[in-house]
C-alpha cells in the first residue's frame, strides 16, 4: 500500500506554483497513511453485504481523520491505495468491493444528494458525504467495475469475463460532487484488476490551488504517463 493515493497530487502543484499563478500563495493539504483493517482471507469471495460491512470499517476511520484535516484547515485531504478494502485479492473475489464509478467528464453527479441515481454505489455515497460534510476536497481509491463489449477478435482487450476492473483513484468536491476518476495504469502484481485500454491523463480544478493531477503508486516511476500529466498541469500556469 503506498503512502499517498495521489502521489502527483502534491508534487504537480508544488512544480506549478512556481509560476505564481494560483489562485492562493499558500494552501493546506492533508495526507493519511492507514492502518487499515484487512480482509483475513481475501482469496475467498464475499457477498456485496460482507463487502461493505468490512469497507464501512475502514470509512468509518476516514471519517474520523477527515473530521481531524478539516478542524486543522485542510483544503483536501488524500487517503493511500487500497485504504479501503486492502490488497492481495483474485479477480474474483474482490468482486464485492467493486463498484460502476461514472465518469465525471460525462456527467455531474454528487453521490451525497443524488444517491438514487446509480445503483450499488454506497461507497462512494460515503465517501461524498464524508467530503461535504467536513467540507473539503477528498481523495480516494477503491475498485471500479466497467462494462465492455465482448469481442471475438482474440486481441480485444476487452477481458473474457467481459468487464474491466480498475484500481481507482476518486476525487470530491467539498459539496460532494464527484469530479475526478482515474485508472491505476501501472499494476504492480495486482491479479485483481486490469490496466485502462487507452492511458489517462485526469485532472481537477480547485479554486484554492488552481489545477491537480492524479497518479497512483507505481505510475510515478515510468515517464508515460507522468511527463504528458506533468505538461497538462504546468501548461495552466505559464
Amino acid at each position: 500500500m503506498c503512502l499517498l493515493a495521489v502521489w502527483l497530487v502534491l508534487s504537480v502543484r508544488t512544480a506549478a506554483a512556481k509560476a505564481d499563478s494560483g489562485p492562493d500563495s499558500s494552501y493546506v493539504a492533508a495526507v493519511y497513511e492507514h492502518t487499515l483493517i484487512l480482509n483475513p482471507d481475501p482469496q475467498v469471495r464475499l457477498s456485496r453485504t460482507a463487502a461493505l460491512r468490512h469497507v464501512h470499517q475502514n470509512l468509518d476511520i476516514y471519517d474520523q481523520q477527515a473530521a481531524r484535516a478539516a478542524q486543522q484547515g485542510a483544503q483536501i485531504l488524500v487517503f493511500p491505495e487500497d485504504g479501503l478494502q486492502g490488497f492481495n485479492f483474485s479477480r474474483s473475489s474482490i468482486s464485492g468491493y467493486l463498484e460502476t464509478i461514472p465518469d465525471p467528464e460525462d456527467e455531474s453527479w454528487n453521490p451525497c444528494t443524488e444517491p438514487q441515481r446509480h445503483n450499488n454505489t454506497e461507497v462512494l455515497h460515503t465517501l461524498s458525504c464524508m467530503a461535504r460534510r467536513h467540507s473539503l476536497y477528498l481523495v480516494a481509491n477503491m475498485g471500479d467495475l466497467q462494462p465492455c463489449p465482448l469481442k471475438s477478435s482474440p486481441s480485444s482487450t476487452c477481458p473474457p469475463d467481459g468487464h474491466w476492473q480498475f484500481n481507482t483513484n476518486v476525487v470530491f468536491r467539498s459539496d460532494g460532487e464527484l469530479v475526478a476518476r482515474y485508472h491505476k495504469e501501472n499494476l504492480y502484481f495486482e491479479q485483481a484488476f486490469d490496466s485502462p485500454p487507452q492511458p489517462e491523463i485526469v485532472t481537477f480544478d480547485t479554486p484554492f490551488a488552481g489545477k491537480f493531477g492524479l497518479l497512483t503508486c507505481f505510475d510515478i516511476l515510468f515517464k508515460e504517463p507522468t511527463v504528458s500529466l506533468l505538461e497538462k498541469v504546468e501548461t495552466t500556469y505559464t
